[in-house]
């Protein structure tokens, strides 16, 4: 087996233990791969509910995050040099077009992803390797 295609099926199963929703594997150019993941998280509009909402925003946050680092020391041990993330706080970079590429969902008129079982409700978190 690749080794690609050992850190998809390690990955898969680590991220099962994280409340991952969601969750896909692209090769975006040449040798650059993504594996992409989807969170449940409310889209309550922030003023609405908001101690509730960033509650909510924070734990995924941590669950998130405990994901991609166990991910990435999976990738790490099977040789690849060059490791990067993006997460739920992520300032560089838009997400949505990868998720809609992985099967996510298809784009809503307000721009967000929408899944045919889970709507609008799930954050997406990605990590790129080569």
């Amino acid at each position: 087996m690749k080794k690609r295609e050992v850190v998809i099926q390690k990955a898969y199963k680590i991220s099962e233990k994280h409340n991952v929703i969601l969750k896909g594997n692209l090769r975006i150019c040449g040798n650059v791969n993504c594996l992409i993941f989807a969170h449940p998280c409310k889209s309550t509009l922030f003023y609405k509910d908001f101690f509730n909402v960033t509650k909510s925003i924070l734990k995924v946050n941590c669950d998130a995050n405990r994901n991609i680092r166990e991910i990435k020391k999976v990738i790490k041990s099977v040789g690849y040099k060059k490791v990067w993330r993006k997460g739920v706080f992520s300032f560089y970079g838009d997400l949505r077009p990868l998720a809609v590429e992985a099967g996510f969902g298809t784009w809503s008129k307000n721009g967000l992803i929408t899944n045919e079982k889970y709507g609008t409700n799930f954050l997406i978190t990605a990590i790129f390797f080569k």
